[in-house]
């Protein structure tokens, strides 16, 4: 590709990156010498309705949001050879995975002021009714400009859920189902639920504070069941046992995001947002950066553990509007615990990769937002799986 033109206005100068679904080219607009970044579809994909009507959906929600912490898409066509291609804001810098993985943790001021920004794009995002159903640090990049602090910028679209944009991955299978990224899953996302909300988003928020605080996911199995299990049952290490120099409030604020029923989180973006602004630094002591990243337990056994998979609920073995079974109650324990799943019946799912006691120190005059009435139980639900996809 490199020294062809494209679309009669692009000449592409250099690959960028590539993966399993195709290639990111720079280019330079003829007429305006703009650098852009090019997404071209593998040709093999070319013919695959799915993966085009992903494409397709990903352009006309990142092209209506227009916000400044989303990154921009600005045309769209197809090549001599029928692969379809994606024109987007080029981005120098790194994603948020990427520096998690150089650095473990990320000082806490410029986390949340990260995190900010990325909330004020969820913001944008849920008021025109489209939830973004991938939220996580591969989907976080951070670019780069001389004399100015990173500026996030949210990206992949493509299994968003629109209210107004009728391509939705539901429409795009013809069935119900679960899309996302496993570890970055909420409870009801997990299952494959129907009638989703802005609050999946919400709980992917809470999943990235805690990683990138304490170097560490909340949730971590041997494979995908357990994973899984995990999801809809454990309870997350506190991350003051972790890292004790977070501040209680901050503490607070990931843990109510990570309730497993949707109705004791956060409800908003923008209430996220607001409860991080009330975090005081100066209660936090500095810590020492590791610089090598605390390997995961183990990873779920798929191509590729960050991989953003969709499946259905029939796949996983369910039924629309079948109730799913009880598990027995997970005790709480200091530790996650490890669901330990027979070697006999270990499945996964059939999947779809497109790339890859109160604090004594709390302040009497608590904010509003940590005064939430006491959460409800919550149901625990396991899914059953299909058999190994060979």
């Amino acid at each position: 590709m490199i020294g062809r033109v494209i679309g009669d206005r692009y000449g592409v100068t250099a690959l960028i990156g590539e993966g399993g679904m195709g290639e990111v080219y720079e280019a330079e607009h003829l007429a305006i010498g703009r650098l852009v970044a090019v997404k071209v579809l593998n040709p093999k994909r070319a013919q695959d309705r799915d993966a085009i009507s992903r494409l397709r959906h990903e352009a006309r929600v990142a092209g209506t949001l227009g916000h400044p912490n989303i990154c921009a898409i600005y045309d769209m066509g197809r090549l001599d050879d029928g692969s379809p291609y994606l024109v987007m804001e080029r981005l120098h810098g790194e994603t948020l995975a990427q520096r998690v993985a150089r650095e473990t943790r990320l000082p806490m001021d410029e986390l949340i002021d990260v995190m900010l920004q990325v909330l004020s794009a969820l913001t944008a995002a849920h008021q025109r009714g489209i939830i973004h159903r991938d939220l996580k640090p591969d989907n976080i990049f951070l670019s780069r400009r001389e004399g100015m602090r990173a500026i996030p910028k949210l990206l992949d679209f493509g299994i968003s859920k629109s209210e107004d944009i009728e391509e939705t991955m539901a429409d795009l299978s013809g069935q119900t189902v679960a899309a996302g990224t496993p570890f970055y899953m909420a409870p009801e996302q997990a299952r494959g639920e129907r009638g989703l909300d802005h609050r999946i988003d919400l709980w992917a928020t809470g999943i990235i504070l805690y990683e990138c605080l304490s170097g560490q996911r909340p949730f971590d199995a041997r494979n995908y069941n357990a994973l899984l299990v995990q999801i809809l049952s454990a309870t997350p290490r506190p991350l003051r046992e972790i890292l004790p120099e977070v501040p209680a409030t901050l503490e607070q604020i990931v843990e109510r995001a990570l309730r497993k029923s949707p109705d004791d989180r956060f409800q908003t973006a923008l209430e996220v947002q607001t409860a991080l602004r009330t975090v005081n630094l100066a209660d936090a002591t500095t810590s020492k950066m590791v610089k090598k990243r605390r390997p995961l337990a183990s990873e779920p056994s798929n191509d590729d553990s960050d991989a953003t998979f969709v499946f259905s609920r029939a796949a996983i073995g369910l039924r629309d509007g079948e109730p799913v079974s009880e598990p027995e109650p997970v005790l709480p324990s200091a530790k996650p615990p490890i669901a330990e799943v027979p070697e006999a019946e270990e499945t996964t799912g059939v999947y779809m990769p497109y790339t890859d006691g109160d604090d004594e120190r709390t302040m009497v005059d608590e904010p509003r937002f940590l005064r939430d009435s006491t959460a409800s139980t919550t149901r625990r639900d396991t899914i059953p799986m299909p058999p190994r996809k060979e």
